[in-house]
């Protein structure tokens, strides 16, 4: 799915972003993919991502970061450059998932040390391994 541009944060400790990107696996093996550029206003300064995923109601852009994490956390520093913007990758692979069961995706979203991070142009692929 490529899903709208989310609301930007200045939150340090992170949000969920709020994507609503979802998978109902059969396999319990599932590969995720989460893409996107990722900016912050401020020069020296920048965001951290990762993603996240969980049953039931997907989170919303703002919310307390939820679910569980998979991948490591990606980071971006700007260099010294307020409009500069970079693109990024999380991905994984969850072998624990239950057959059937439909799974949110999301990413957790945190500025650094201050500013105002955002991500845009995201693209999240999900697919079933056997």
């Amino acid at each position: 799915s490529s899903p709208a541009d989310p609301t930007v944060t200045t939150n340090t400790t992170g949000v969920m972003m709020g994507l609503a990107g979802s998978i109902t696996t059969r396999t319990g093996r599932t590969v995720i993919i989460i893409t996107g550029a990722i900016v912050n206003n401020t020069g020296n300064d920048g965001g951290a991502v990762q993603i996240r995923y969980g049953t039931g109601s997907a989170p919303g852009n703002g919310n307390a970061l939820t679910g569980t994490t998979l991948g490591s956390l990606q980071r971006f520093v700007n260099a010294n450059l307020a409009t500069e913007e970079a693109p990024f990758s999380v991905s994984g692979v969850v072998t624990t998932l239950t057959g059937g069961t439909a799974y949110w995706l999301d990413v957790g979203l945190a500025a650094i040390t201050g500013g105002t991070t955002s991500i845009k142009n995201v693209s999240i692929t999900a697919f079933d391994i056997p």
